[in-house]
């Protein structure tokens, strides 16, 4: 078996037969400490997998839970697949992206993202009063910028921008998820502008849950915020937008303003 890094990326070659874990997780330390972004682990080098060399497999994804290391495997060929699905929750767990764009594209929103564009933002205030806003990429986002820019109207407030990224339960909790994640990225990166524009002080991010009230929850205790905002359709009182309220008001104990989209 052969490791080599090269910026982000490990690429393992040959053959697997035994448990290598001791050399990759040396290699992924290095890189971490390089790249604190994250790693993508490259096995479309690997010729051969034995259910020995899958423990290597096994090793990474508790490494990964225990650190909450922000490590993605990429192109995994089918026998490779087929050798860790017999490795009991190393596939069920264990993050896997088809190709190392995708891996890079997920881990880089997994850390807050930075503007690409500096606009003109007033300096820092101690003492801001701290709102989660949830964006959804749907119409109703506009709705709720525009409640948060009436709300801060004496620039005294913070927004805490999530993006409620809800991962099926069959996969990984960092599974990359290009589609979803390119429409977060966008929706977050429209909502900043406007905000900033209007010179609201504002920090963004992509939440990962397996529902939207476990992501509010963990965004909440992440960024200290003493309210939430979120947006629903204009049908406020349709099946789906009464079930997602009813979520949030059980498990969200902090004031909660929901805005009603115009469609």
């Amino acid at each position: 078996m052969i490791v080599e890094s090269y910026e982000d990326v490990i690429t393992l070659s040959g053959a697997l037969r035994s448990n290598f874990w001791d050399t990759v997780h040396t290699a992924i330390a290095l890189t971490l400490k390089r790249h604190p972004t994250g790693v993508v682990v490259d096995c479309h080098g690997i010729t051969e997998c034995t259910a020995d060399g899958a423990e290597t497999f096994r090793d990474m994804m508790d490494f990964i839970q225990d650190h909450d290391a922000r490590i993605i495997v990429a192109r995994v060929s089918d026998p490779l697949m087929d050798v860790l699905k017999s490795v009991p929750e190393v596939r069920s767990q264990l993050p896997i992206a088809d190709s190392v764009e995708d891996a890079r594209k997920s881990l880089d929103l997994l850390v807050s993202d930075e503007p690409e564009k500096k606009t003109k933002k007033k300096p820092p205030v101690a003492g801001l009063k701290a709102v989660l806003v949830c964006i959804s990429g749907r119409a109703s986002d506009d709705d709720v910028l525009r409640m948060i820019q009436r709300l801060d109207n004496s620039h005294e407030l913070r927004a805490y921008l999530v993006y409620p990224l809800v991962v099926p339960r069959e996969l990984p909790l960092k599974s990359p998820l290009p589609e979803l994640e390119a429409s977060a990225a966008d929706a977050l990166k429209r909502a900043r502008a406007i905000l900033e524009e209007s010179q609201v002080h504002c920090d963004v991010s992509v939440g990962r849950g397996r529902d939207v009230a476990s992501t509010i929850v963990e965004a909440l205790e992440a960024s200290k915020a003493t309210e939430v905002i979120v947006g629903l359709g204009p049908d406020a009182d349709s099946e789906s937008e009464m079930k997602l309220m009813k979520l949030i008001l059980t498990r969200v104990t902090v004031p909660l303003l929901f805005v009603r989209g115009r469609g």
